[in-house]
């Protein structure tokens, strides 16, 4: 029994680890979007990009070079579409946690 009881608390302790959040959603016009030759990271800004950030640097979303290509070319494609049209986009973020190159980290583009 107790042997079993520690084990439950050591595994709710692991699952309270800090890992980057999608804790906050923002819609705005994408102003910027910028891609690499060299990295697979993607950058884009907002025209009502937030103006600071606990941790990060706020002058750019970042979408993480470890997403799947794949992915990232879904992002990709949305974040240039509402550049092109210049319709608004909503866009899940982490507000406060980690970043993505230093930039502010993005979970979702749509």
């Amino acid at each position: 029994m107790k042997k079993s009881l520690l084990i439950g608390f050591v595994l709710i302790g692991v699952t309270n680890l800090s890992y980057a959040e999608y804790n906050a959603n923002m819609t705005g016009v994408v102003k910027d979007v910028l891609t690499y030759t060299d990295e697979d990271k993607i950058f884009f800004r907002l025209e009502n990009q937030p103006s600071s950030h606990p941790q990060c640097n706020p002058d750019f979303f970042s979408i993480d070079a470890s997403i799947p290509a794949d992915r990232r070319q879904a992002v990709l494609s949305r974040l240039l579409t509402a550049l092109a049209t210049g319709e608004p986009i909503n866009i899940g973020f982490d507000k406060d946690g980690q970043c993505s190159h230093n930039r502010i980290r993005t979970h979702r583009v749509g």
